[in-house]
C-alpha cells in the first residue's frame, strides 16, 4: 500500500483487479457439503437489452451484502444469476437496429429475424453482466442462466403443456390490450395509465321513430361506429321513459337498443353510456351480460376498417376528427368540453394501447392464486415490510385470467401444433402423426409466450427443472428474494403460484421489498426529465464501494422510496478514504517487523473498551442482518469505525499502541465492513502478510458474544467526557494552540479522581493542552464546563480572552437562536403542517426545537458567568 498519508483511495486502480482475483480464486462458487448450512437466492434477471440503472444497483447491493455475510458465517451460499430474454423489449431494440439499415422485420421473415436477435444478443447481451460485476455482485457465475437458453425454453414449454393438459390454459376470443406499435397483445399490468388532456364530446343519439334523442358523453367519438347499445342505470329516473326503446345510431343508422345495467356510473357525463364491446373492456363485460354483438371498427388499434363505413382507412385520430365534423354537420353534437382522463399506454414503447377483441391464449389464474394466497397470509412466506401483504392479498383475490400469448417473433413459441383436420396437439417436438386423421402436416402456433410466463418459473427452472433435481434438492426453496415492490404483480405473485403448482413448495422463504429510487426532489427518474443517474458514471467518479454504501445507508426497512442525491456520495467516499488512511497509520504503528505482545496486565482500559465496543457492534450487526435492516447495519459499522475506533482508539494508540491487539481488532473490523464495501476491504486484507493471500471472503465473520467487563465503558466514557469538555472550552474561546494552556479539574468522587489521574497523560495529549491540575474546590477567575454532577472542568482566564467581546458575541448568538425558535414554533403551531406533514418530520422538528431551547439556557448561563468575571 501507499505510504503517503495524503494519497486518497483510488478505486479505479483497485476494483477491477480485485474482482478478477475473486473470480480466479472461485470465491463466489457454492460449496455443497453436508455439514454446511444452506443460504440460496435467485437474482432478478435483468433484460438483455438493459443497461445498469440504480434500481439494479439496489437489487444487487442488498443481496450481495447478505451473500457475503452468510458465506463468511459458514453457510453454503448459492446466488443464482441470469438474464431475461425480455420479449417485446428485445424485439423493439432489434427492430430499431434494422430500421437504421433501411429494413423491416417483414423483409427478413421470422427465422432470419430471430437469427438477427441472437446475433444482437451475442454482441450486446452480456453488457449488463459486466456492469453487475462492476458493483461487486458475488453471484455464482458458473450457474448463469438465460430465459431462452435451450434448457430453460424446455422448462417453459413443459409448464405450458402441463397447465394445458390440466385445463388451466385455454384459447379464446376476449377483449385485450393491444399495442399498435409492438403489434401484440399485452396484459393489464403492462399498461401504464397516464393522465391526458382531451375532450368530452356530448352526442345526440336519436330515438327510433321519434324526434327525441338521448345525449351520450364520450372521449372517443370514433368508436361510436361500433356501438351496439346505449346503457342507463335502472334506477336513474331521468331515463325511465326510454326503457325498452331503440336508438338509430348516428351516421350509420343502425338500430341499437337502450339497455339497463347497475354497473353504470350515473355521475359520468349524462348518465347514459354508449356500449362499444369491441373497443372497451367495461363495455365488453356489459355485452357479455346482455348478449350484445361486438362490432370491430378499428384494425389492431391502427386504422378504421370496413365496418366504419366512409371512415374506413383513416387512422384512429383522423377518424376522431372526421366523425365529430360529420356529427356537427347533422346537428348531433350537444357540446364539447375539455376533459382530463386516464389513457392506457404500453409500458414498453409508451404508445397508446387499443382494446380489441382477439383470439389469445389464457392461463386460469384464480384457482392458482387461491392456493397461493394463504402461504403469504400465514407467513409461510414472509414479506418485509409486511405492509405489502395487504397489496398482495388484494391482487390475488381479484386476479383475472392472464393473457399469456404475444404476437411477436422473439420469445418461446407456444408448443401447440395444428393439423389441417382441426386437431390441436400440445407438444415440445412436432407430432409425427395426427391421431385423428393420420396426417403428419403440422403447423405450430405462431404466437410466443409472455416473457413473464417464463420468469414465473425462475426460482426452480434456474436450478435445472424439469430435467435435473440435484440443485433443487440442495437449494430450493430459496432463502431470500430482494426486489422492488413494483413487480409484486408481474413477478413475485406469479413465482409463488407457479412454484406451488409445479413443485408443491414455496419458491422462497422471505421477500425483501425495497423502494423505488427517485431523484433528490422525489421525481421518478426518466429521460424526459433528464434526471436519470447512470451507476457506471457514479462508479467511475466515486467507486463501487461508495455507491454501495450510499444505497445501503439510504435503504429503508419500511420500504420507502429513496431520493438519490449525488452529494451523499461524498460522505461514503470520505468514509472509504478514512478506512484507507487509517490502514496506513495502523501499519506505521504496528511496524510489522518488530511486533511486541503486551501481557494481559498491560492491557489498558482503552484496549478493553474497544473490544467491548466491537462485540456490541457485532451483536447489533448480526441482528440487523438477520432482520434485513440494511440501513441500520450500515450506520452501525460507520459509527463504530469512525466515532469509536478512529476518533478514540486510534488516537490513544498513537501514544502507546498495543500492537498485537490493534492488528487483531483492525482485521476483525475489515470483516464486518466487507459485506458493505468489499473492494477496499479485500485490498487492505490482502496487504497484510499474515493473511497469506487468501480472500477475506474465506475468513470467519466475528461471532456474537455476551462477554462484558464491569464498568469499563463507564470508565472510558468518563475520560472521554472530560476530554470533550476541554475541547469544547477551547473551541468556544478559540484556543487552538496547546502552548501554555492549563486546565483545572474538580472531582468530588474519589474513584473517578483516581481514574482521571491515571489517564492524565491521555487526556492532555488528546485534548491538546499543556497541563492539568486537580483542585479540591471550584476555581475562581475561571470559566467552567460542567462534565457531570461530580466533575467540572475550569479554564483559567487567559490574557487573550476578551470577556466584553465574548459576551457581545454570545448575545448575538442568543438573538439568532431566539429567532430560530420563533420560526420553528410558528411552523409547529400551523394546523396545516401538523395535519399534512409526516409524523417523523414533525417529531424531528420538535426535537430541534427542544435542542434550541436548551441551547438558549446554556448561552444565558454563559453570559451570566462571563459578566460576573468582569467584576
Amino acid at each position: 500500500m501507499e505510504t503517503d498519508k495524503k494519497a486518497p483511495y483510488e478505486s479505479k486502480e483497485i476494483e477491477s483487479g480485485i474482482y478478477k482475483f475473486w473470480e480466479e480464486n472461485h470465491c463466489f462458487s457454492s460449496k455443497p457439503s453436508q455439514e454446511n448450512k444452506v443460504f440460496s437466492m435467485v437474482m432478478p434477471p435483468p433484460n438483455i437489452t438493459g443497461v445498469l440503472h440504480l434500481g439494479h444497483a439496489m437489487d444487487l447491493t442488498l443481496p450481495d451484502i447478505i451473500a457475503r455475510y452468510k458465506k463468511m458465517d459458514g453457510y453454503d451460499v448459492c446466488w443464482f444469476p441470469g438474464t431475461d430474454q425480455a420479449g417485446i423489449a428485445t424485439y423493439n431494440v432489434v427492430e430499431r437496429e434494422l430500421e437504421k439499415q433501411g429494413l423491416k422485420r417483414e423483409d427478413l421473415g421470422r427465422e432470419k429475424f430471430i437469427e438477427k436477435v441472437w446475433e444482437w444478443k451475442q454482441k450486446y447481451g452480456n453488457r449488463i453482466i459486466e456492469q453487475m460485476k462492476l458493483l461487486g455482485a458475488s453471484a455464482d457465475w458458473d450457474k448463469i442462466r438465460f430465459t431462452k437458453d435451450e434448457a430453460y425454453e424446455k422448462a417453459i414449454q413443459t409448464a405450458f403443456i402441463q397447465y394445458y393438459h390440466e385445463g388451466l390454459i385455454y384459447k379464446g376470443k376476449r377483449i385485450v390490450n393491444y399495442c399498435p406499435r409492438c403489434d401484440t397483445a399485452i396484459s393489464d399490468i403492462e399498461v401504464d395509465n397516464i393522465s391526458e388532456k382531451g375532450e368530452l364530446v356530448y352526442i345526440r343519439y336519436p330515438l327510433e321513430h321519434s324526434d327525441q334523442y338521448i345525449v351520450v358523453a364520450t372521449t372517443r367519438p370514433e368508436t361510436m361506429l361500433g356501438d351496439t347499445a346505449v346503457v342507463v342505470h335502472p334506477e336513474d329516473e331521468r331515463y325511465r321513459p326510454f326503457h325498452g326503446k331503440n336508438i338509430l345510431l348516428p351516421l350509420l343508422h343502425r338500430v341499437i337498443p337502450i339497455i339497463l345495467d347497475e354497473g353504470v356510473d350515473r355521475e359520468f357525463g349524462t348518465g347514459a353510456v354508449k356500449v362499444t364491446p369491441a373497443h372497451d373492456p367495461v363495455d365488453y363485460e356489459i355485452s357479455v351480460r346482455h348478449h350484445l354483438p361486438s362490432i370491430e371498427v378499428i384494425e389492431k388499434g391502427k386504422k378504421m376498417n370496413e365496418n366504419a363505413g366512409t371512415f374506413s382507412g383513416l387512422s384512429v385520430f383522423e377518424a376522431r376528427k372526421k366523425v365529430v365534423e360529420a356529427l356537427e354537420a347533422e346537428g348531433l353534437i350537444e357540446k364539447i368540453e375539455p376533459y382530463e382522463h386516464s389513457v392506457g399506454h404500453c409500458s414498453r414503447c409508451n404508445k397508446t394501447i387499443e382494446p380489441i377483441i382477439s383470439d389469445q391464449w389464457y392461463l386460469k389464474t384464480p384457482p392458482l392464486a387461491s392456493k397461493a394466497l394463504p402461504y403469504v397470509l400465514e407467513s409461510n412466506i414472509e414479506f418485509i415490510p409486511d405492509r405489502w401483504v395487504k397489496v398482495y392479498k388484494n391482487w390475488m383475490e381479484n386476479i383475472q385470467d392472464w393473457c399469456i400469448s404475444r404476437q411477436i417473433w422473439w420469445g418461446v413459441q407456444i408448443p401447440i401444433w395444428y393439423c389441417p383436420c382441426g386437431k390441436m396437439i400440445a407438444s415440445i417436438q412436432p407430432p409425427k402423426d395426427c391421431p385423428d386423421c393420420g396426417k403428419s402436416e403440422f403447423a405450430q402456433d405462431p404466437d410466443v409466450l409472455d416473457t413473464w410466463f417464463g420468469s414465473a418459473l425462475w426460482p426452480f427452472a434456474v436450478m435445472g427443472w424439469p430435467d435435473r433435481d440435484d440443485e433443487i434438492k440442495r437449494y430450493f426453496p430459496t432463502s431470500l428474494l430482494v426486489t422492488a415492490f413494483d413487480i409484486i404483480f408481474f413477478w413475485v405473485s406469479r413465482m409463488i403460484f407457479s412454484s406451488l403448482h409445479f413443485m408443491n413448495r414455496i419458491p422462497f422463504e422471505k421477500v425483501y421489498y425495497h423502494g423505488l429510487i427517485r431523484d433528490k426532489q422525489g421525481r421518478k427518474m426518466s429521460k424526459s426529465l433528464n434526471n436519470v443517474v447512470d451507476p457506471a458514471v457514479i462508479i467511475e467518479k466515486y467507486g463501487a464501494d461508495a455507491l454501495r454504501f450510499t444505497l445501503t445507508q439510504q435503504s429503508s426497512s419500511s420500504g420507502q422510496d429513496i431520493h438519490f442525491d449525488e452529494n451523499k456520495m461524498l460522505s461514503s467516499r470520505n468514509f472509504i478514504n478514512k478506512i484507507w488512511n487509517a490502514t496506513k497509520l495502523i501499519k506505521d504503528l504496528i511496524q510489522e517487523d518488530s511486533l511486541e505482545n503486551k501481557s494481559m496486565a498491560e492491557i489498558t482500559i482503552w484496549d478493553k473498551w474497544i473490544q467491548e465496543k466491537f462485540h456490541e457492534t457485532v451483536n447489533s450487526l448480526r441482528n440487523c442482518f438477520d432482520h434485513y435492516r440494511f440501513n441500520e447495519a450500515a450506520q452501525e459499522v460507520y459509527s463504530f469505525f469512525w466515532d469509536h475506533f478512529c476518533d478514540w482508539y486510534l488516537e490513544v494508540s498513537k501514544l502507546q499502541p498495543n500492537k498485537e491487539l490493534l492488528r487483531e481488532v483492525f482485521g476483525e473490523i475489515l470483516k464486518i465492513l466487507h459485506p458493505f464495501i468489499p473492494f477496499v476491504t479485500e485490498h487492505i486484507w490482502l496487504s497484510f502478510s499474515e493473511n497469506n493471500g487468501k480472500s477475506i471472503m474465506m475468513s470467519k465473520f466475528p461471532e456474537e458474544t455476551v462477554k462484558k467487563e464491569n464498568d469499563i465503558q463507564e470508565k472510558v466514557a468518563l475520560v472521554q467526557n472530560v476530554i470533550r469538555s476541554i475541547r469544547n472550552l477551547k473551541s468556544e474561546f478559540s484556543l487552538s494552540s496547546p502552548d501554555g494552556l492549563s486546565m483545572k479539574v474538580w472531582c468530588s468522587d474519589a474513584n473517578e479522581k483516581v481514574l482521571l489521574e491515571k489517564e492524565m497523560d491521555t487526556i492532555i495529549k488528546l485534548a491538546r493542552i499543556e497541563a492539568i491540575s486537580f483542585i479540591n474546590e471550584r476555581a475562581s477567575k475561571s470559566i467552567q464546563q460542567v462534565t457531570s454532577s461530580t466533575i467540572q472542568v475550569f479554564l483559567p482566564l487567559q490574557a487573550n480572552i476578551d470577556l466584553q467581546k465574548e459576551i457581545q458575541m454570545k448575545k448575538l448568538k442568543l438573538e439568532k437562536n431566539k429567532t430560530e425558535i420563533m420560526k420553528m414554533e410558528q411552523k409547529l403551531n400551523n394546523p396545516d403542517f401538523k395535519v399534512h406533514a409526516p409524523s417523523e418530520l414533525v417529531d424531528g422538528y420538535q426535537q430541534q426545537l427542544s435542542e434550541m431551547k436548551h441551547q438558549e439556557i446554556v448561552i444565558l448561563d454563559r453570559i451570566t458567568e462571563l459578566t460576573s468575571l468582569l467584576s
